[in-house]
């Protein structure tokens, strides 16, 4: 995958191959839709498979279609950044500059959009620290936070008004070890060709962060222009393409749409819990079930059985607990259908990303020794990562 323009829309021939064509007639990539997606414990960019849970038979389908149109849309793609921590920062409406988290940004008790490095280093000195022998370890970030003051501000053109939402890459210019630009911001290690125009400003950079959304002065979010911001010591991460199309397993992606329309209804049903039982939130716990089963490493048996040991154990109350077994019970080969399709579509999912990783460029990413970082995202809100790969190594790190 090479950091370059990527110029989209001129109009193919018709494929003679047979497979060719049957890739090509199927709809692009957003135009199953569904409802909104939603946001899935606050997040903006969601695991292809869960698409199944939170839009159901849509979703499933939308998801295949991506997996589809990945080998004629390999420019969809770019490299989901493993950064840390999450900042925020941007103007007011008054032009002051702020620089904060995300718990700041939201904050409601106190005032966390502070407008000196001072106030920042002070706002992360007074949360409350779960474990004291900590102290001398938040000492050191609350500082190094606010020695990025003036890099993020001087980016910041004046007139800016609203904020950016986005993950520091490195905090100082990384070294070159081994012919490579190496830096881990987090479970992730990233290799650079320091040759490449990334590595270029890489090495010409003090600070680099990636940029996910922006939001405005009324906290609506939008796709975010990285252009407007100023060149110097903070380099913000143009997006790296993927330039080599993966081969997919069409004849698979054929059979899944197949058990999607076998189930569809059923799902859609199942999914939609009727309003006497209180369930609402019962995709939400398909999805808990979904991060539970990558921390215990389960990912590969998602069954009905599996799913109500999850339940067991959960802190859900005695009564909730029995009715969300007793509604799954009843709808027990429609559970096991669906949670089947997640499986397959992770498989096919995982193949492709597998092909990504391994595919020559300026850009390598490494996770506990082997090839492969927090994956890929397609268009604005679809993500392709190895969730027994990087998302369990993720989860072990961080918890």
């Amino acid at each position: 995958m090479k950091i370059k323009d990527v110029i989209v829309g001129n109009k193919r021939r018709r494929h003679r191959d047979s497979r060719k064509n049957r890739i090509i007639q199927h709809d692009p990539l957003y135009t199953i839709t569904g409802k909104k997606l939603k946001e899935g414990k606050g997040r903006d960019i969601n695991h292809l498979e869960d698409l199944a849970i939170f839009n159901g038979s849509a979703g499933a389908k939308r998801a295949l279609n991506v997996l589809r149109q990945m080998e004629t849309h390999p420019q969809e793609a770019t490299i989901k950044w493993d950064g840390r921590p999450a900042l925020i920062f941007g103007r007011n409406e008054n032009g002051e500059f702020i620089l904060t988290d995300k718990s700041g940004f939201a904050a409601k008790t106190y005032n966390g959009r502070v407008t000196s490095a001072d106030d920042l280093e002070k706002m992360f000195l007074n949360r409350k620290l779960k474990d004291p022998s900590k102290a001398g370890e938040r000492s050191q970030f609350a500082k190094s936070m606010a020695n990025l003051w003036d890099t993020f501000e001087q980016a910041t053109p004046e007139d800016f008004r609203g904020f950016v939402h986005g993950d520091l890459l490195y905090s100082s210019t990384p070294k070159i070890s081994k012919g490579k630009i190496q830096f881990t911001p987090n479970t992730t290690t990233y290799l650079v060709d320091p040759a490449s125009n990334i590595g270029k400003k890489i090495l010409n950079s003090d600070v680099g962060i990636v940029i996910h959304v922006y939001i405005d002065l009324e906290n609506n979010k939008s796709n975010v222009d990285i252009n407007k911001f100023k060149e110097g010591p903070l380099l913000v991460m143009p997006p790296a393409y993927v330039t080599q199309a993966p081969e997919v397993d069409i004849p698979e992606i054929d059979r899944l749409e197949g058990e999607v329309s076998k189930y569809g209804s059923a799902i859609d049903k199942m999914m939609t819990p009727p309003a006497e039982l209180q369930m609402k939130n019962f995709d939400d716990i398909l999805y808990s079930f979904m991060n539970a089963s990558t921390k215990s490493s389960g990912l590969e048996n998602l069954n009905v059985n599996s799913f109500a040991q999850f339940i067991e154990n959960s802190d859900l109350t005695a009564t909730r607990k029995q009715k969300v077994l007793t509604y799954t019970s009843e709808n027990q080969e429609t559970l096991d259908g669906l949670l089947k399709i997640i499986m397959d579509i992770m498989i096919a999912k995982n193949k492709i990303i597998n092909q990504l990783d391994k595919q020559p460029a300026d850009i390598q990413a490494v996770t506990d020794g082997k090839p492969g970082g927090e994956g890929y995202v397609i268009g604005k809100d679809v993500k392709l990562v190895n969730r027994s790969g990087f998302t369990a190594a993720n989860f072990a790190r961080n918890n």
